[in-house]
């Protein structure tokens, strides 16, 4: 149990020398900020000792309202100091150290002798002075890097940067330095009278304040608020390193107040994570030990480069639903090639680069996790692939196709564990719910549409409503025609391979995708039934521990196409771009498991296994899925089983030692043994040299 959670719900009642004592420490309290930090210092004296004063911080706390409380009662020869604190900025177990003290973070004591009140006061003070450090600065809530443009460029340049970048503030430089800002507003307006032609450094502002990166967060928010202002450059030594936002500073606002409040309703109780929540522990107990070792070794590698680590993606999003993710993906606020090979090289394992992406995979004997550089992208015309760029975890997190992804969480030491949610992840998540990030996000990318549909059904989350009509409008301006066929076939792919397929091919259906694979493609019962059939015979040849290279995909496409006419089934493969042979596998065997079905009723074992011999086995399990009587099935599931690997015991070379001599006839005889044996006649070698001798001595 969190004990400092349980005692602020405690409560007894107060003695009068007890509530005397209350009010002359409330009357005394004097409030000092030291670093944006509410410290409260209450004092009283009593002639004759009193017991058990702790509990009287709480109250003090409690009515003052403060981050820190620290009760100075003298007593006797001697002054109790009682300390409790909510914030993490102050350890009050170290700050009484210095006086002989001791206890825990939250709540500490101590007991100073030959000093008075105010001395004690004094020595508490100039403790805390030189303890506290200031909460946050500039530089642990910029946004970096920052997109910057030069100032001989033109307003038109401007407009394009910021359109492309969904900026609506830019940093104007002067070479290397900082001269001065310019924003979307007045860029529209020159660009409305006329001067797109003219300079960026005849109309951005130049007097526009600035911070550096240690400027503490009390000072950002008075220049943002008194003067309005909307972005503030962090510049170190005239160069921009960063830049905050309005939205930086309220979430950082935000999350400090989430820290300094009292817990007051269940929902603040609950383990579910809120805005700035640390979730060191959650991983601790979640991840294998390995694997959260390399997490808290990923951050100090990233410090000691000056980096800064996140873990990000799914992993995040299915520690917060209570489930077990080690599809690791680290993202790098830095240069992420040098830390994967960095890290690679501490570990002694192998690294595998891509300069070109920035991106690494770094492959341990227990795990294989990928590495990647804090990126932007911007799209050149719709559907097209994406143009990538360096840039900061927000804009990273961005990029990516739902709010449920867009969670990352800090690995550096200083703040190893806190959650960093810039679009509201933790709220759908908690209302299940899959939400686009923008309004052109299918435009950008139409295959998002697949994946709404695909985690939707996964994880048995709605649709947002606003992202359906997003949808809708995309399938309606026929968005997905401009879609290459192997985007569109990735997706299906990974589609085909969730838990039932067949309710997001329902769901395709719904949105009218599937005509973009082709027009004359339904959604029939029949073709739901041979979709669930799939299913059922995959989950049973599964069971039977086959190893077999099987692609479970292929075979839901061919149910998908079989409905349709040959020449249709070809038209939708080469809309998909499926690679020639593949195509060339998936036809054949829509053929070959129809002529198989029409074989199969009343087969012997012998015809059972010379009409499936030829088949591979996606095409027999195929044909399985779609048998309607049992014996068929029976049938198919024997020469899977059995029937499939029998062959002969003897050779053509045990045939010579025999003394048969090799020829035309050793086939003839090889064949009668094997048909023998799927008659039931021949059960063993021994049987099969009887069976040659009597047939062909």
């Amino acid at each position: 149990a969190n004990l400092n959670i349980v005692s602020n719900f405690i409560t007894r009642e107060l003695g009068p020398e007890e509530i005397a004592l209350l009010n002359e420490l409330i009357q005394s309290s004097t409030e000092y900020v030291i670093h944006d930090i509410r410290i409260k210092i209450a004092k009283a004296s009593r002639e004759t000792y009193m017991g058990d004063i702790a509990g009287l911080a709480h109250k003090v706390r409690d009515i003052e309202d403060t981050d820190t409380v620290f009760l100075l009662v003298m007593m006797e020869d001697r002054v109790q100091v009682i300390a409790r604190s909510q914030t993490p900025e102050v350890d009050v177990s170290e700050i009484l150290h210095d006086i002989g003290g001791g206890g825990h973070p939250q709540a500490a004591s101590a007991v100073v002798r030959d000093m008075s009140l105010q001395e004690t006061e004094e020595k508490l003070l100039h403790i805390l002075k030189r303890k506290i450090h200031p909460t946050k600065t500039a530089g642990d809530i910029m946004t970096s890097p920052v997109k910057c443009i030069p100032w001989s460029s033109t307003m038109k340049t401007a407009e394009k940067t910021m359109t492309r970048y969904e900026v609506n503030v830019l940093p104007v430089l002067r070479g290397p330095s900082f001269y001065g800002l310019i924003s979307r507003e007045i860029v529209e307006k020159a660009l409305f009278h006329g001067f797109g032609s003219s300079r960026v450094a005849e109309f951005c502002t130049t007097d526009s304040p600035a911070v550096t990166p240690s400027t503490s967060i009390s000072v950002i928010e008075k220049q943002m608020i008194e003067q309005n202002q909307r972005f503030m450059p962090v510049l170190e030594n005239h160069k921009v390193v960063g830049a905050i936002t309005r939205t930086d500073l309220l979430r950082s606002l935000y999350e400090s107040l989430l820290r300094k409040n009292r817990i007051e309703t269940r929902e603040q109780l609950s383990e579910k994570p809120s805005v700035g929540k640390n979730l060191a522990s959650a991983l601790r107990s979640r991840f294998p030990r390995e694997v959260f070792n390399l997490l808290k070794l990923s951050g100090e590698v990233a410090r000691d480069l000056g980096f800064t680590a996140y873990l990000v993606g799914g992993s995040i999003r299915d520690l917060l639903r209570g489930e077990s993710n080690l599809d690791i993906d680290i993202v790098i606020e830095g240069n992420g090639i040098d830390f994967a090979r960095t890290l690679g090289t501490i570990l002694n394992v192998k690294v595998k680069s891509h300069k070109r992406f920035g991106t690494a995979v770094v492959i341990t004997d227990f795990l294989k996790f990928d590495v990647a550089t804090a990126r932007t992208e911007y799209y050149e015309s719709p559907a097209a692939l994406p143009r990538v760029e360096m840039s900061s975890i927000k804009k990273d997190l961005y990029r990516r196709d739902f709010t449920i992804n867009t969670m990352a969480v800090k690995l550096n030491p200083d703040h190893f564990g806190q959650l960093i949610d810039y679009f509201g992840a933790q709220k759908d998540i908690k209302e299940r719910t899959i939400r686009i990030l923008h309004n052109l996000s299918f435009i950008e990318d139409p295959t998002r549409a697949f994946r709404a549909i695909r985690f939707s059904e996964r994880f048995g989350f709605k649709i947002s409503k606003h992202t359906i009509n997003l949808i809708k409008t995309a399938v309606r301006i026929n968005l997905f025609d401009k879609l290459s066929g192997t985007r569109m076939y990735d997706e299906l792919n990974l589609l085909f391979l969730e838990t039932e397929p067949v309710k997001a091919i329902n769901r395709l259906s719904e949105f009218d995708l599937l005509k973009f694979i082709h027009p004359a493609l339904k959604v029939t019962r029949q073709l739901e039934d041979t979709f669930n059939a799939i299913n059922e015979t995959i989950s049973w040849f599964k069971l039977l521990f086959f190893e077999e290279d099987l692609n479970i995909s292929h075979l839901f496409l061919m149910a998908l196409i079989e409905e349709l006419t040959p020449g249709e089934r070809g038209e939708a493969l080469r809309r998909l771009q499926v690679p020639q042979k593949a195509r060339r596998e998936i036809l054949d065997g829509i053929d070959q498991s129809n002529r198989a079905l029409s074989g199969l009723p009343n087969a012997s074992e012998k015809d059972v296994y010379y009409l499936l011999l030829s088949l591979n086995t996606q095409t027999v399990l195929f044909t399985m899925a779609k048998a309607k009587g049992k014996e068929e099935k029976k049938a198919i599931s024997l020469f899977l089983t059995e029937l499939r690997n029998t062959r002969p015991e003897l050779s053509g070379k045990d045939l010579q030692t025999m003394g048969y001599a090799p020829g035309p006839g050793f086939k003839k005889i090889l064949t009668a043994l094997l048909d023998a044996r799927l008659k039931g006649k021949i059960r063993s070698r021994e049987d099969e040299i009887e069976f040659v001798k009597q047939h062909y001595s």
